[in-house]
C-alpha cells in the first residue's frame, strides 16, 4: 500500500496541490509492534482485517492528527477500520478536505483537532463499505499479492525484533483484575487512575471474544471499536451494547471533565479559555456528577460489560464462566 500512497501524493503534487498543504507524515505499519509509528503520524495506517460474508478482507485501522513536536505531541485519533482497497481514496479525501477547509497557516494536526473526530468519521463512513466477493473480488486481495488468497495468521514476526512476538492469550481474568484495581483506586480517591483501569477492564474483556475471531487489537480503544464492529453491528449481541466504544469513551471523558472542574473550583479561578470550555462542557451534561460519581458510573458499566463477555464466552465454550 505504501507504493500506492506514494503514487497518490505524486499525482497530487503534479495537480498543483501546494506542498505546505500536504501532511509531512503518512505512516503505514504492518508490524504488530507498530514499528512505523503510525499512531503519531498525521495520517496513520495499521494493518488489520475485516470479516465480510465469511471471507477475510485486508484492512487498515486509520488514525488522524498524530504529532511528535514537543509543544503539541499527541496520538492520532482512531477514525475506524477501512478496507485496504479504499485507503488511497480515503487519503485523497482527507487531503482534499484539508486543502478546502484549512485556516490560513493552519497545520494538519491543528486542522484535524478543530474539525473533530465525529465529523471526520461521518465524511469517511462511506469508505468503510465492502462489496460482495462476486461484485468486486479485488477488495479481498492485499496490495502486492493480487490473485492470492488473503488470510489472517497467528504468531507473526515483528520486523523490528526479527523474532515472534510473544502471545499472551486474552482472558476474562485479566479484565477482572483491572476491575479490582479500579475498585482499590476508587477507595483511595484516585479517580483518574480508577477510571482508566475501568476502561482497560472493558477493553480486556472485549479482547477475549475478538481473539477467537483472530483479531488482536493494538490499543484499548481499538478493542472496544472492534467488538462493536464484529459483534454489535453484525447483530450477534441481539441489540445489546450499541455504540459501546463511544459510550466508554464518553464515560472516561466525563471522569476527566469532573476532575478538571473540581480542581479549578477548589484551587484557582479559571485561567484561560480552554479551561472555561472544559467546565462548560461538563456543566451541560444531562446529570452533573462529582468525580466519585462519574468514576462509579464508568466502573459499573465496565463491570456489566465484563460480565456480559464472560457469560457469552462460557456459553459458547460449554463451561461455566
Amino acid at each position: 500500500m505504501g507504493i500506492a500512497l506514494g503514487d497518490l501524493t505524486g499525482r497530487l503534487a503534479e495537480s498543483g496541490l501546494n506542498a505546505e498543504l500536504r501532511p509531512s507524515r503518512i505512516k503505514v505499519s504492518g508490524c504488530p509492534n507498530g514499528c512505523a509509528q503510525h499512531s503519531v503520524a498525521n495520517i496513520g495506517f495499521y494493518a488489520a482485517a475485516l470479516s465480510h460474508e465469511d471471507r477475510s478482507v485486508p484492512a487498515y485501522f486509520v488514525t488522524l492528527g498524530g504529532e511528535t513536536s514537543p509543544e503539541s505531541a499527541q496520538f492520532g485519533s482512531l477514525i475506524g477500520k477501512f478496507p485496504a482497497k479504499n485507503c488511497v481514496q480515503l487519503t485523497e479525501t482527507v487531503l482534499g478536505l484539508f486543502e478546502k477547509e484549512r485556516l490560513p497557516a493552519e497545520q494538519f494536526t491543528t486542522f484535524a483537532n478543530r474539525i473533530g473526530t465525529k465529523r471526520l468519521k461521518e465524511i469517511l463512513e462511506p469508505l468503510r463499505y465492502v462489496p460482495s466477493f462476486e461484485t468486486d473480488p479485488s477488495f479481498y486481495e492485499d496490495y502486492g499479492h493480487e490473485h492470492e488468497s488473503f488470510a489472517v495468521r497467528r504468531g507473526i514476526k515483528g520486523e523490528c525484533a526479527g523474532s515472534t512476538v510473544a502471545e499472551t492469550l486474552p482472558t476474562i481474568e485479566v479484565a477482572l483484575e483491572r476491575l479490582a484495581q479500579a475498585e482499590a483506586l476508587m477507595y483511595h480517591k484516585e479517580y483518574k487512575d480508577a477510571g482508566l483501569a475501568a476502561y482497560e477492564a472493558a477493553a480486556a474483556a472485549a479482547r477475549v471474544p475478538l481473539y477467537e475471531r483472530l483479531v488482536d487489537p493494538f490499543t484499548a480503544e481499538e478493542a472496544l471499536w472492534e467488538f462493536e464492529n464484529l459483534f454489535v453491528l453484525s447483530g450477534e449481541t441481539e441489540g445489546e451494547w450499541e455504540e459501546v466504544s463511544s459510550r466508554f469513551e464518553e464515560l472516561k471523558n466525563q471522569v476527566r471533565h469532573t476532575l478538571v472542574c473540581r480542581d479549578l473550583t477548589e484551587e484557582a479561578p479559571l485561567r484561560d479559555e480552554r479551561q472555561t470550555e472544559v467546565c462548560r462542557t461538563s456543566a451541560i451534561l444531562e446529570v452533573r456528577r462529582t468525580p466519585e460519581e462519574a468514576t462509579r458510573v464508568l466502573l459499573e458499566e465496565a463491570r456489566r460489560f465484563v460480565s456480559y463477555c464472560a457469560v457469552a464466552i462460557g456459553r459458547e465454550s460449554g463451561v461455566a464462566a
